[in-house]
Protein backbone atom coordinates (compact mmCIF):
# COMPACT_ATOMS: atom_id res chain seq x y z
CA UNK A 1 0.00 0.00 0.00
CA UNK A 2 0.99 3.66 -0.11
CA UNK A 3 -0.03 6.65 1.97
CA UNK A 4 -2.75 8.81 0.43
CA UNK A 5 -4.70 11.66 1.97
CA UNK A 6 -8.17 12.09 0.45
CA UNK A 7 -9.74 15.52 0.16
CA UNK A 8 -12.28 16.72 2.74
CA UNK A 9 -15.09 16.47 0.17
CA UNK A 10 -14.24 12.85 -0.58
CA UNK A 11 -14.14 12.02 3.13
CA UNK A 12 -17.50 13.72 3.70
CA UNK A 13 -19.10 11.72 0.88
CA UNK A 14 -17.58 8.49 2.15
CA UNK A 15 -18.73 8.98 5.75
CA UNK A 16 -22.20 10.06 4.58
CA UNK A 17 -22.48 6.94 2.40
CA UNK A 18 -21.43 4.78 5.35
CA UNK A 19 -24.11 6.25 7.59
CA UNK A 20 -26.75 6.01 4.88
CA UNK A 21 -25.98 2.35 4.18
CA UNK A 22 -26.25 1.48 7.87
CA UNK A 23 -29.36 3.57 8.60
CA UNK A 24 -31.24 2.32 5.49
CA UNK A 25 -33.58 5.36 5.45
CA UNK A 26 -35.77 3.89 2.67
CA UNK A 27 -36.85 0.92 4.78
CA UNK A 28 -40.52 1.21 5.80
CA UNK A 29 -39.95 0.16 9.39
CA UNK A 30 -36.35 0.95 10.21
CA UNK A 31 -35.00 -0.08 13.56
CA UNK A 32 -31.62 1.32 14.41
CA UNK A 33 -29.14 0.96 17.20
CA UNK A 34 -27.59 4.42 16.89
CA UNK A 35 -24.58 3.65 19.04
CA UNK A 36 -23.78 0.62 16.89
CA UNK A 37 -24.02 2.71 13.71
CA UNK A 38 -21.74 5.42 15.12
CA UNK A 39 -19.28 2.80 16.34
CA UNK A 40 -19.17 1.05 12.95
CA UNK A 41 -18.47 4.23 11.01
CA UNK A 42 -15.91 5.55 13.50
CA UNK A 43 -14.16 2.16 13.60
CA UNK A 44 -13.82 2.19 9.81
CA UNK A 45 -12.29 5.67 9.91
CA UNK A 46 -9.81 4.80 12.64
CA UNK A 47 -8.96 1.48 10.99
CA UNK A 48 -7.84 3.31 7.84
CA UNK A 49 -6.02 5.97 9.89
CA UNK A 50 -4.12 3.38 11.92
CA UNK A 51 -3.30 1.49 8.73
CA UNK A 52 -1.71 4.64 7.26
CA UNK A 53 0.22 5.25 10.48
CA UNK A 54 1.44 1.64 10.49
CA UNK A 55 2.61 2.04 6.88
CA UNK A 56 4.39 5.31 7.63
CA UNK A 57 6.11 3.87 10.70
CA UNK A 58 7.72 1.22 8.50
CA UNK A 59 9.17 3.85 6.17
CA UNK A 60 11.30 5.25 9.01
CA UNK A 61 13.61 2.23 9.03
CA UNK A 62 15.53 1.23 5.89
CA UNK A 63 15.04 -2.51 6.28
CA UNK A 64 11.20 -2.16 6.29
CA UNK A 65 10.79 0.79 3.92
CA UNK A 66 9.30 0.26 0.47
CA UNK A 67 11.44 0.99 -2.59
CA UNK A 68 10.39 4.52 -3.49
CA UNK A 69 10.32 5.65 0.14
CA UNK A 70 13.66 3.97 0.82
CA UNK A 71 15.26 5.96 -2.00
CA UNK A 72 13.55 9.24 -1.08
CA UNK A 73 14.68 8.95 2.52
CA UNK A 74 18.28 7.78 1.97
CA UNK A 75 19.26 9.14 -1.45
CA UNK A 76 20.97 12.15 0.15
CA UNK A 77 23.39 9.74 1.88
CA UNK A 78 23.57 6.85 -0.63
CA UNK A 79 22.92 7.83 -4.23
CA UNK A 80 20.71 5.31 -6.12
CA UNK A 81 22.22 3.66 -9.19
CA UNK A 82 20.18 3.69 -12.38
CA UNK A 83 20.32 1.67 -15.60
CA UNK A 84 23.22 2.19 -18.01
CA UNK A 85 23.15 1.89 -21.81
CA UNK A 86 25.53 -0.53 -23.55
CA UNK A 87 27.83 0.52 -26.37
CA UNK A 88 30.62 -1.00 -28.40
CA UNK A 89 32.16 -1.45 -31.81
CA UNK A 90 31.18 -3.45 -34.88
CA UNK A 91 32.74 -4.07 -38.26
CA UNK A 92 30.65 -2.87 -41.22
CA UNK A 93 31.41 -3.88 -44.79
CA UNK A 94 30.40 -2.75 -48.25
CA UNK A 95 31.66 -0.87 -51.27
CA UNK A 96 34.99 0.90 -50.88
CA UNK A 97 35.03 4.52 -49.70
CA UNK A 98 31.25 4.76 -49.25
CA UNK A 99 29.98 7.02 -46.43
CA UNK A 100 27.90 5.65 -43.56
CA UNK A 101 25.54 8.29 -42.17
CA UNK A 102 24.79 8.64 -38.48
CA UNK A 103 21.49 7.21 -37.30
CA UNK A 104 21.68 3.79 -38.97
CA UNK A 105 19.71 1.38 -36.77
CA UNK A 106 20.76 -2.25 -36.23
CA UNK A 107 19.02 -5.13 -34.47
CA UNK A 108 20.48 -8.19 -32.80
CA UNK A 109 18.97 -11.67 -32.93
CA UNK A 110 17.38 -10.97 -29.55
CA UNK A 111 15.47 -8.01 -30.98
CA UNK A 112 17.50 -5.38 -29.13
CA UNK A 113 18.21 -2.30 -31.26
CA UNK A 114 21.40 -0.29 -31.64
CA UNK A 115 22.15 2.92 -33.51
CA UNK A 116 25.13 4.87 -34.81
CA UNK A 117 25.57 8.25 -33.14
CA UNK A 118 28.36 9.37 -35.48
CA UNK A 119 28.90 9.05 -39.21
CA UNK A 120 31.70 6.89 -40.60
CA UNK A 121 33.18 5.85 -43.93
CA UNK A 122 34.21 2.52 -45.43
CA UNK A 123 37.93 2.36 -46.22
CA UNK A 124 39.54 1.28 -49.45
CA UNK A 125 39.04 -2.36 -48.47
CA UNK A 126 35.33 -1.83 -47.93
CA UNK A 127 35.48 -2.05 -44.12
CA UNK A 128 34.79 0.38 -41.30
CA UNK A 129 34.83 0.13 -37.53
CA UNK A 130 31.63 1.77 -36.32
CA UNK A 131 30.51 2.64 -32.81
CA UNK A 132 26.97 1.64 -31.88
CA UNK A 133 24.89 2.35 -28.81
CA UNK A 134 21.93 0.39 -27.48
CA UNK A 135 18.53 1.99 -27.82
CA UNK A 136 17.39 0.85 -24.39
CA UNK A 137 19.43 0.77 -21.16
CA UNK A 138 19.98 -2.51 -19.35
CA UNK A 139 22.10 -5.63 -19.32
CA UNK A 140 19.94 -7.33 -21.95
CA UNK A 141 21.64 -5.21 -24.64
CA UNK A 142 25.16 -6.57 -23.97
CA UNK A 143 26.52 -8.64 -26.86
CA UNK A 144 29.57 -10.86 -27.17
CA UNK A 145 32.18 -10.39 -29.92
CA UNK A 146 31.26 -12.11 -33.16
CA UNK A 147 27.51 -11.64 -32.88
CA UNK A 148 25.67 -10.35 -35.91
CA UNK A 149 23.79 -7.06 -36.22
CA UNK A 150 21.28 -6.51 -39.02
CA UNK A 151 20.25 -3.11 -40.35
CA UNK A 152 16.54 -2.45 -39.73
CA UNK A 153 16.48 1.17 -40.92
CA UNK A 154 17.03 2.27 -44.52
CA UNK A 155 20.22 0.66 -45.83
CA UNK A 156 22.66 3.31 -47.13
CA UNK A 157 23.88 2.81 -50.67
CA UNK A 158 26.85 0.48 -50.90
CA UNK A 159 26.62 -0.76 -47.31
CA UNK A 160 26.05 -4.45 -46.51
CA UNK A 161 22.97 -5.18 -44.42
CA UNK A 162 24.88 -6.85 -41.57
CA UNK A 163 27.72 -5.93 -39.24
CA UNK A 164 29.74 -8.05 -36.82
CA UNK A 165 30.37 -7.10 -33.20
CA UNK A 166 34.10 -6.78 -32.56
CA UNK A 167 36.63 -6.00 -29.84
CA UNK A 168 35.34 -6.63 -26.33
CA UNK A 169 31.76 -6.74 -27.60
CA UNK A 170 28.91 -4.38 -26.86
CA UNK A 171 29.25 -4.00 -23.12
CA UNK A 172 28.54 -1.61 -20.28
CA UNK A 173 24.78 -2.16 -20.21
CA UNK A 174 23.47 -2.58 -16.67
CA UNK A 175 20.06 -2.80 -15.10
CA UNK A 176 19.10 -0.35 -12.39
CA UNK A 177 19.82 -1.79 -8.97
CA UNK A 178 16.93 -3.58 -7.30
CA UNK A 179 15.36 -2.50 -4.02
CA UNK A 180 17.28 -5.30 -2.29
CA UNK A 181 20.61 -4.21 -3.79
CA UNK A 182 20.00 -0.58 -2.83
CA UNK A 183 18.99 -1.62 0.68
CA UNK A 184 22.23 -3.61 1.01
CA UNK A 185 24.26 -0.50 0.13
CA UNK A 186 22.25 1.66 2.54
CA UNK A 187 22.82 -0.82 5.37
CA UNK A 188 26.52 -1.03 4.50
CA UNK A 189 26.76 2.78 4.69
CA UNK A 190 24.93 2.88 8.03
CA UNK A 191 27.10 0.15 9.53
CA UNK A 192 30.28 1.70 8.16
CA UNK A 193 29.66 5.47 8.34
CA UNK A 194 33.34 6.42 8.40
CA UNK A 195 35.20 5.57 5.22
CA UNK A 196 38.77 6.79 5.19
CA UNK A 197 40.55 4.11 3.19
CA UNK A 198 40.56 1.23 5.65
CA UNK A 199 40.20 -2.37 4.48
CA UNK A 200 37.03 -2.81 2.46
CA UNK A 201 36.42 0.90 1.83
CA UNK A 202 37.78 0.89 -1.73
CA UNK A 203 35.50 -1.99 -2.71
CA UNK A 204 32.49 -0.18 -1.18
CA UNK A 205 33.37 3.02 -3.05
CA UNK A 206 33.56 1.02 -6.28
CA UNK A 207 30.11 -0.47 -5.62
CA UNK A 208 28.70 3.03 -5.08
CA UNK A 209 30.25 4.42 -8.26
CA UNK A 210 28.10 2.82 -10.96
CA UNK A 211 25.28 0.37 -11.55
CA UNK A 212 27.67 -1.45 -13.89
CA UNK A 213 29.73 -2.61 -10.89
CA UNK A 214 27.97 -5.67 -9.49
CA UNK A 215 30.85 -6.79 -7.26
CA UNK A 216 34.21 -5.40 -6.20
CA UNK A 217 37.28 -6.64 -4.35
CA UNK A 218 40.48 -4.97 -3.21
CA UNK A 219 44.01 -6.31 -2.87
CA UNK A 220 46.97 -4.69 -1.13
CA UNK A 221 50.50 -4.23 -2.36
CA UNK A 222 49.82 -4.62 -6.09
CA UNK A 223 52.55 -3.81 -8.55
CA UNK A 224 56.01 -2.45 -7.92
CA UNK A 225 54.70 0.57 -6.02
CA UNK A 226 52.44 -1.40 -3.68
CA UNK A 227 49.17 0.13 -4.85
CA UNK A 228 45.70 -0.95 -3.78
CA UNK A 229 44.19 -2.99 -6.61
CA UNK A 230 40.42 -2.66 -6.99
CA UNK A 231 38.88 -5.36 -9.19
CA UNK A 232 35.31 -4.85 -10.47
CA UNK A 233 32.92 -6.98 -12.52
CA UNK A 234 29.49 -6.56 -14.04
CA UNK A 235 26.79 -9.23 -13.71
CA UNK A 236 26.42 -12.43 -11.75
CA UNK A 237 27.08 -16.13 -12.16
CA UNK A 238 23.33 -16.54 -12.74
CA UNK A 239 22.75 -13.84 -15.35
CA UNK A 240 26.22 -13.77 -16.92
CA UNK A 241 29.50 -12.06 -16.07
CA UNK A 242 30.92 -9.18 -18.11
CA UNK A 243 33.91 -6.86 -17.83
CA UNK A 244 33.19 -3.34 -16.57
CA UNK A 245 33.38 -0.81 -19.39
CA UNK A 246 33.41 2.50 -17.50
CA UNK A 247 36.56 2.05 -15.44
CA UNK A 248 37.34 5.77 -15.69
CA UNK A 249 34.05 6.62 -13.97
CA UNK A 250 34.78 4.14 -11.18
CA UNK A 251 38.31 5.49 -10.81
CA UNK A 252 37.16 9.11 -10.66
CA UNK A 253 34.51 8.32 -8.05
CA UNK A 254 37.03 6.58 -5.80
CA UNK A 255 39.57 9.35 -6.33
CA UNK A 256 37.05 11.94 -5.13
CA UNK A 257 36.13 9.90 -2.05
CA UNK A 258 39.42 8.29 -1.01
CA UNK A 259 42.45 9.82 0.71
CA UNK A 260 45.58 10.37 -1.41
CA UNK A 261 46.45 6.70 -1.65
CA UNK A 262 47.92 5.02 -4.72
CA UNK A 263 45.30 2.69 -6.19
CA UNK A 264 44.43 1.07 -9.50
CA UNK A 265 41.04 0.01 -10.86
CA UNK A 266 40.81 -2.95 -13.21
CA UNK A 267 38.27 -5.45 -14.46
CA UNK A 268 39.59 -9.02 -14.33
CA UNK A 269 39.84 -11.44 -17.21
CA UNK A 270 36.72 -13.62 -17.19
CA UNK A 271 37.84 -17.26 -16.98
CA UNK A 272 35.10 -19.78 -17.88
CA UNK A 273 35.10 -23.08 -16.05
CA UNK A 274 33.48 -25.75 -18.20
CA UNK A 275 32.92 -28.72 -15.88
CA UNK A 276 31.63 -32.06 -17.05
CA UNK A 277 29.20 -33.98 -14.87
CA UNK A 278 27.45 -37.33 -14.60
CA UNK A 279 24.28 -38.07 -12.64
CA UNK A 280 23.23 -41.56 -11.48
CA UNK A 281 21.12 -43.23 -14.17
CA UNK A 282 17.94 -43.19 -12.06
CA UNK A 283 18.34 -39.46 -11.32
CA UNK A 284 19.50 -38.33 -14.75
CA UNK A 285 16.68 -36.07 -15.99
CA UNK A 286 16.57 -32.67 -17.64
CA UNK A 287 15.10 -31.15 -14.49
CA UNK A 288 17.93 -32.50 -12.34
CA UNK A 289 20.54 -31.35 -14.83
CA UNK A 290 19.13 -27.83 -14.73
CA UNK A 291 18.95 -28.01 -10.92
CA UNK A 292 22.58 -29.11 -10.72
CA UNK A 293 23.75 -26.30 -13.00
CA UNK A 294 21.79 -23.69 -11.05
CA UNK A 295 23.31 -24.94 -7.77
CA UNK A 296 26.82 -24.77 -9.19
CA UNK A 297 26.21 -21.19 -10.29
CA UNK A 298 24.61 -20.25 -6.97
CA UNK A 299 27.62 -21.62 -5.09
CA UNK A 300 30.03 -19.84 -7.41
CA UNK A 301 28.17 -16.57 -6.87
CA UNK A 302 29.10 -16.80 -3.20
CA UNK A 303 32.59 -18.29 -3.53
CA UNK A 304 34.06 -16.79 -6.71
CA UNK A 305 36.42 -13.83 -6.60
CA UNK A 306 39.65 -12.88 -8.33
CA UNK A 307 42.33 -15.30 -7.20
CA UNK A 308 39.82 -17.94 -6.10
CA UNK A 309 40.61 -21.65 -6.32
CA UNK A 310 37.69 -23.85 -7.39
CA UNK A 311 37.73 -27.62 -7.00
CA UNK A 312 35.60 -30.30 -8.63
CA UNK A 313 34.81 -31.64 -5.16
CA UNK A 314 33.40 -28.29 -4.00
CA UNK A 315 31.10 -28.13 -7.03
CA UNK A 316 29.98 -31.71 -6.35
CA UNK A 317 29.06 -30.93 -2.74
CA UNK A 318 27.20 -27.81 -3.82
CA UNK A 319 24.88 -29.92 -5.97
CA UNK A 320 24.07 -32.89 -3.72
CA UNK A 321 21.04 -32.47 -1.44
CA UNK A 322 20.35 -36.11 -0.57
CA UNK A 323 16.80 -35.87 -1.92
CA UNK A 324 16.48 -34.90 -5.58
CA UNK A 325 20.19 -35.46 -6.24
CA UNK A 326 21.88 -38.04 -4.02
CA UNK A 327 25.16 -38.21 -5.96
CA UNK A 328 26.93 -36.63 -8.91
CA UNK A 329 30.36 -36.89 -10.49
CA UNK A 330 31.91 -33.52 -11.37
CA UNK A 331 35.13 -33.15 -13.31
CA UNK A 332 37.30 -30.07 -13.89
CA UNK A 333 39.94 -30.44 -16.55
CA UNK A 334 38.78 -34.02 -17.00
CA UNK A 335 39.51 -34.99 -13.39
CA UNK A 336 37.25 -35.57 -10.39
CA UNK A 337 39.96 -33.98 -8.24
CA UNK A 338 40.58 -31.18 -10.73
CA UNK A 339 41.46 -27.74 -9.45
CA UNK A 340 40.93 -24.48 -11.33
CA UNK A 341 43.19 -21.80 -9.86
CA UNK A 342 43.01 -18.13 -10.83
CA UNK A 343 45.20 -15.11 -10.11
CA UNK A 344 43.94 -11.81 -8.71
CA UNK A 345 43.76 -10.62 -12.33
CA UNK A 346 41.26 -13.37 -13.25
CA UNK A 347 37.67 -14.11 -12.23
CA UNK A 348 36.25 -17.65 -12.60
CA UNK A 349 32.68 -18.37 -13.61
CA UNK A 350 30.63 -21.41 -14.59
CA UNK A 351 30.54 -21.58 -18.37
CA UNK A 352 29.08 -24.56 -20.19
CA UNK A 353 28.38 -27.75 -18.24
CA UNK A 354 28.87 -30.92 -20.31
CA UNK A 355 26.77 -33.95 -19.36
CA UNK A 356 28.10 -37.45 -19.87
Amino acid sequence: MSFRRDSLAVLLDRVYANYESLYRPLDKTPRHNLLKVFASVDAGIYHQLLGDLDFLSKQIFPDTAEGEYLREHWSSKVAPLYAITASGEATATGAANRPIPAGVVFAAASGERYFMENASRLDSNGEAIITVKAQNPGAQANLAPGEKLSIVSSIPSGLDSTAIVRGSGIIGGSDAETDEEYLARVLAALRNPSRYGKKGDFALWAMDSSAEVSAAWEFKNFGIFGAVLVQVINGTQISGVFPVDNLAEVRNYISDAAPPVLFEVRTPAIIPLNPSATLPAHEDSQANRELAESRMKAWMQLAAEPGAQVTAGALRLAVIDGVAITDITVRLGGSTVGIAATTILEYPYIGEVTWD
